[in-house]
């Protein structure tokens, strides 16, 4: 490998295994501490969770794992070095980004269309959105710890 590629490496595993600890704590804290509490609320907490979270700092991991993975790996393959967990890692980082443009995504933004003053509504977006959001959360999840893991090797 050249000189950058073990940083570039190592960069995209701090980085992969910040975003999978993010992603960890919403896992084990935060869904299910929103899953106790009224329809009403749960939608209200994760409008506001859409609107505040695409922040740069937010933003650096979220684009940052998958991108200086992928540099890591061209960089490993151009220096004709090992390359088995670097693609494991970076394969595992874009899919993660995958899931969450295929699946969370979109059922945010129909959670933000939720109607405040609709009863009806909250219960029906709620519904539509808090089981395939904590699969999909959870997939995401150990895709990048995985793939952090393997980055990290």
């Amino acid at each position: 490998m050249t000189n950058v590629a073990p940083a570039v490496t190592l960069l995209a595993g701090v980085l992969s295994a910040l975003l999978a600890g993010f992603y960890l704590a919403f896992s084990v804290v935060i869904m299910p501490s929103l899953a106790r509490l009224p329809d009403r609320v749960l939608v209200s907490v994760m409008q506001t969770v859409n609107r505040v979270i695409v922040r740069p700092a937010f933003v650096v991991l979220f684009l940052g794992a998958p991108g200086a993975a992928v540099v890591a790996l061209v960089l490993a393959l151009l220096a004709g070095a090992p390359v088995l967990a670097i693609l494991v890692g970076a394969v595992l980082q874009v899919a993660s980004i995958v899931t969450t443009v295929a699946v969370n995504i979109p059922l945010n933004t129909a959670l933000d269309r939720a109607d405040p003053d609709d009863a009806g509504d909250i219960v029906r977006a709620r519904e539509a959105f808090e089981r395939p959001w904590v699969r999909a959360h959870l997939v995401r999840t150990a895709f990048t710890t995985v793939g952090a893991v393997a980055l990290l090797l």
